[in-house]
């Protein structure tokens, strides 16, 4: 049997060290994420959510006005006047119901709730 060279004992310590900073650079690797949604995601569509209430809010705040000058114009007398605010308002609470609808079946959906249960209160 001969006798290892010095250069083969060099090679295996080079082997033995890239060995060792291979592991130690599997280590280093970022951690998993946490499970359950990601925050950015989370975080931009519960800014659209309350994006959408706004909306909704204006819209049946715009009704509320119109309601106002519809009963001011009939107080006046004025039935024509009367009549056109009171479809306005008409028309906004139409909006808001509907984006309010919509609303709910998209947090049905992104959250995955069924329906049936969850309507029969």
């Amino acid at each position: 049997m001969s006798r290892p060279t010095r250069s083969a004992g060099v090679v295996r310590g080079r082997a033995a060290a890239l060995g060792g900073f291979a592991v130690l650079l599997a280590s280093c690797q970022p951690a998993a994420p946490p499970p359950g949604p990601d925050p950015a995601t989370l975080q931009a569509a519960l800014q659209e959510h309350a994006e959408r209430l706004l909306w909704i809010h204006y819209r049946l705040d715009s009704a509320l006005n119109e309601i106002q000058q519809a009963e001011a114009k009939a107080g006046e007398g004025n039935a024509s006047a009367a009549g056109y605010h009171a479809a306005e308002a008409y028309r906004f609470v139409l909006a808001a119901d509907d984006a309010l609808l919509e609303q709910g079946q998209g947090l049905q959906r992104e959250f995955n709730l069924d329906a049936a249960t969850i309507n029969r209160y």
